[in-house]
């Protein structure tokens, strides 16, 4: 990268996208069913990316199809899911906080499974964000105690999935071009995406009867086009 200042623009833009990504989840779950916000996310990722993809399909070479499966459904399938489960129960915000486990998770198992080793300013950077998170968390149960906090359970297992789709990319996709791994990704999980919306009741009179209905696709539309696509 020539200009390594342009690195912190993208920082800054991903983690606006991505903090906002819980909030639109939320507001999802207002006119949907957890599995219908996993589903239609997946979905609508999933067309747009092979409308703008497709063609790099052909550039990934047949040892890495199996790769791609595992980071799709590690990175994108089940979590989409777990989280939109996860905040029927807990705050949006507190689930923001716990995603940044995902840099811990990815260097413990970076170092552990994949056997790639972290340097010491990395691993500093990630205690100093784990005792931040630590602290947002106790903060946020004290100001909500009376939200369901074994479903951050789903929240954590998602960091895990996050963490080990990273080390996968690192590891064994390093030399597939980004496009082609998220697109690739969607080949596999959206036949399944769509199963599962067909035997959510979505199709259904009381699914497109709810006046929450309109307002909650096009929070998932935002998400699954600038959130996750």
């Amino acid at each position: 990268m020539k200009n390594p200042n342009i690195k912190w623009i993208y920082l800054i833009v991903l983690s606006i996208i991505w903090g906002s990504s819980f909030i639109l989840i939320k507001k999802s779950l207002l006119g949907l069913t957890p599995y219908q916000l996993g589903a239609l996310r997946t979905l609508i990722t999933g067309i747009l990316l092979l409308a703008f993809g497709f063609n790099k399909l052909k550039t990934i070479p047949k040892s890495k199809w199996k790769w791609l499966l595992i980071s799709a459904l590690l990175g994108s399938f089940i979590p989409a899911f777990f989280f939109a489960i996860a905040e029927t129960e807990i705050d949006s915000a507190v689930t923001s906080v716990l995603n940044s486990l995902v840099p811990l998770n990815t260097i413990l198992l970076g170092f552990t499974v994949f056997k790639i080793a972290s340097n010491k300013r990395q691993v500093l950077g990630v205690i100093i964000g784990f005792i931040g998170t630590a602290i947002l968390i106790l903060k946020g149960s004290e100001l909500n105690p009376n939200q369901n906090y074994l479903y951050a359970g789903f929240v954590i297992a998602s960091t895990l999935m996050y963490a080990a789709n990273v080390n996968i990319i690192k590891r064994y996709l390093q030399d597939v071009k980004p496009l082609a791994i998220a697109t690739g990704n969607y080949v596999f999980i959206v036949i399944p995406a769509l199963i599962v919306l067909f035997f959510s009741d979505f199709f259904t009179t009381e699914t497109f009867s709810n006046p929450a209905l309109p307002k909650a696709l096009m929070y998932i539309t935002v998400l699954a086009v600038f959130g996750t696509a």
